[in-house]
C-alpha cells in the first residue's frame, strides 16, 4: 500500500512539475530572477514552443544593465527574442508537426495595417516583439507565438543555430535597405562600424550581394577585429589605437567610405560615421544607443555632405527562409560566433560576460533546458 501511494505521489509530483515553466524575468537594471511561471494556454491560430536556444542580443545586455527604455515603473519581462527550438503542441494550424525543430519570428504583426499590406510588416503599425512589454520573450523553458511566426530548419543547421537565424535577418534586412538608397555594391568602400555578431554576420553577407572594393571594420575589441578579418574585411581599425577617420581617408585616398553601416549602438560611434563618409554617401543605421535619447550626427555635417541616412527597423518575415538557407549552406558562418554557452539559471553571469566583454564573448546562448 505504501508503494502505491509512494508511485501516485511521484506521478502527480512529476505532472505538477510539469506544468511549471521556468523563466527569467527581468524587474529591473541588473535584477534578473529564475522564476518559475504557468505554462502557456494555446489559442487555435499559436503554436507551443519548447525553446532549445536563445542567444543574448547586444540591446538586451543594455535594457539588462539600464532598464527597458520608457517602461513604466514595475514592469517585468522575460527577454531573448532569438529563438530556436522545437515545436511542443499544435493548436489547430495543419503545417507543423510535433518535434518539429524551428526559428522563431518574435515580430508578432498584424498582417492587416498598410505596411503589412505593402509587404513591410517591420514597420507595422499594431507590432509588439517578444521580450518588450506586454509581450514575453524566450529566455523561459516553453513559450507560445503564432503559427505565422514558425519557420522550419533543416536537419542540417548545428544544434544553437536556430537561434542565430533572427540576427541574420537583421543584417538581410540592413542590406535591402542599403541598397534602395545606395544601389549595388560593386567597386564601392564600405564601412562598419562595430564587429559584435551582427557587424561580422555583415562582413560575411556583403559579398554575397555585390562586389565592394573594400571593406572596412572599425572596433574597439581586438579580437573581434581578428574575427573580422577572417571573415574578409580589407581593412582593419581600432579606434583606441588609429585615428578613425583619418585611417579611412588614407585607404581612401581623402575620399571616404561609399556606404558606412553603423552597428554598435554606442554613442560615439555615430559621430565616426558621419565623418568618415564621403560626400553623397549613406548611412545605414542598425544600432540604436538605449541610453539617449538622440543619436549624435550633427546636421551642418550631414546636410552639407549631402548625406542619406537610413534607420533599419529589424526584418521582414520573407527574410527568414533567406537566412535558413544562408545558415544552412554555410554561406554565412554563425556557429564560429557563439563563444559560450549557459543554462538559465546561470543567465546574470551571461549577461555580465557579455557587458564587461570578458573571456573574449561573442554570442551566448542560453539553454533554458540545461541543468546548472
Amino acid at each position: 500500500m505504501l508503494t502505491f501511494f509512494v508511485i501516485a505521489w511521484m506521478t502527480l509530483l512529476k505532472e505538477f512539475q510539469n506544468k511549471l515553466n521556468k523563466s527569467a524575468i527581468l524587474y529591473g537594471p541588473k535584477d534578473i530572477r529564475i522564476e518559475d511561471t504557468p505554462m502557456p494556454i494555446l489559442n487555435s491560430d499559436e503554436v507551443l514552443i519548447k525553446s532549445t536556444d536563445v542567444s543574448i542580443c547586444a540591446t538586451e545586455v543594455k535594457y539588462w544593465y539600464y532598464g527597458i527604455p520608457n517602461a513604466p515603473k514595475g514592469t517585468k519581462i522575460i527577454q531573448g527574442h532569438e529563438l530556436g527550438g522545437i515545436i511542443e503542441d499544435i493548436g489547430s494550424c495543419q503545417n507543423f508537426e510535433k518535434s518539429m525543430r524551428v526559428a522563431v519570428d518574435p515580430s508578432i504583426w498584424c498582417g492587416i495595417c498598410d505596411m503589412c499590406i505593402n509587404g513591410i510588416s517591420n514597420l507595422c503599425r499594431n507590432l509588439q516583439f517578444m521580450s518588450l512589454p506586454p509581450v514575453d520573450g524566450g529566455f523561459q523553458q516553453f513559450y507560445k507565438v503564432p503559427s505565422k511566426n514558425v519557420h522550419p530548419i533543416p536537419s542540417d543547421i548545428p544544434p544553437d543555430c536556430a537561434s542565430m537565424v533572427e540576427p541574420v535577418c537583421v543584417v538581410l534586412n540592413a542590406i535591402s535597405d542599403a541598397k534602395k538608397i545606395s544601389g549595388s555594391f560593386d567597386d564601392k568602400v564600405i564601412a562598419i562600424v562595430g564587429a559584435g555578431s551582427l557587424g561580422l554576420i555583415l562582413t560575411q553577407a556583403l559579398r554575397l550581394y555585390g562586389s565592394p572594393r573594400m571593406i572596412c571594420v572599425l572596433e574597439l575589441l581586438l579580437y573581434r577585429l581578428k574575427m573580422a578579418e577572417r571573415f574578409g574585411a580589407d581593412v582593419l581599425i581600432n579606434p583606441n589605437l588609429d585615428k578613425s577617420i583619418e585611417a579611412i581617408m588614407d585607404v581612401t585616398k581623402g575620399l571616404g567610405a561609399d556606404i558606412v553601416f553603423e552597428v554598435s549602438g554606442d554613442f560615439e560611434a555615430y559621430q565616426i560615421a558621419s565623418n568618415i563618409s564621403k560626400p553623397a554617401g549613406s548611412i545605414i543605421i542598425v544600432g540604436i544607443p538605449v541610453d539617449q535619447d538622440y543619436i549624435p550626427i550633427k546636421s551642418i555635417i550631414a546636410r552639407r555632405a549631402g548625406l542619406a541616412l537610413k534607420f533599419v527597423r529589424r526584418f521582414n518575415p520573407k527574410d527568414f527562409p533567406q537566412a535558413i538557407e544562408l545558415i544552412a549552406s554555410g554561406k554565412v558562418n554563425v556557429i564560429d560566433l557563439i563563444s559560450h554557452k549557459f543554462p538559465i539559471e546561470e543567465i546574470s553571469q551571461a549577461f555580465e560576460l557579455l557587458h564587461q566583454h570578458l573571456d573574449n564573448a561573442l554570442k551566448v546562448i542560453i539553454h533554458p533546458h540545461q541543468e546548472s
